[in-house]
């Protein structure tokens, strides 16, 4: 599993931010919690909660959705985020943003690599 830690700049409706993110290849969504989500958005209730398990057994459920964007090496990706009350940090990118926009982690200089040509769609 790759983990990466980074204060990146994070937007929505209402604003942005720097938050603290964590790019986790094992987690399956990307989840904001709720403070930072109420901060810069207007989360949406999800159509039904959606329940997790984590690493220790124990599980997290969203019950709100929202779209952010993170900045990346002067990029906005936009994607959809599980809101929920309480996580370790404020935002985690899983697997599921880092394979829509083709964007690989290099665990021993904890840098991420951008395909520019996935991006090509945001630089329009």
């Amino acid at each position: 599993m790759g983990l990466i830690r980074k204060r990146l700049e994070v937007g929505g409706g209402l604003g942005k931010r720097e938050c603290d993110v964590l790019f986790d290849t094992g987690a399956a969504a990307c989840f904001v919690r709720e403070d930072v989500a109420r901060e810069l958005t207007h989360p949406l209730p999800a159509l039904t909660p959606l329940t997790f398990a984590l690493g220790d057994e124990s599980t997290l459920t969203a019950r709100y959705t929202t779209d952010l964007q993170v900045h990346l090496d002067g990029h906005w990706i936009v994607h959809i985020f599980l809101v929920v009350p309480r996580l370790p940090v404020e935002v985690i990118i899983g697997a599921d943003f880092l394979q829509r926009w083709k964007i690989g982690l290099d665990p021993a200089t904890e840098e991420f690599i951008i395909d520019e040509k996935a991006l090509e769609i945001l630089l329009v």
